[in-house]
């Protein structure tokens, strides 16, 4: 810590001013971190309900738009296993 204080002192800088700009430093980084979390938020939501929207449709193949095309296929289903 003292070598920290006999470069600012060195430098002609006293606590005060650089205490000011270190507070403005973390206003502006806390203010841009507090958008890019509101921005994941929001994602994350949109892909929870796109996730919810899947479950419902493959549980009860009820949907307005269909999101993904299930094939029944058995006869592929037991090739695969066959291998």
């Amino acid at each position: 810590m003292e070598a920290i204080i006999d470069l600012l002192r060195a430098i002609q800088l006293n606590m005060l001013e650089v205490s000011i700009a270190g507070l403005f430093i973390f206003g502006i980084g806390y203010l841009m971190g507090n958008k890019k979390v509101k921005k994941l938020t929001r994602e994350v939501y949109g892909l929870q309900k796109d996730v919810l929207d899947l479950n419902e449709e493959l549980l009860y193949g009820v949907s307005d738009t269909p999101v993904i095309g299930l094939n029944h296929d058995n006869n592929l289903k037991q090739a695969k296993l066959a291998k």
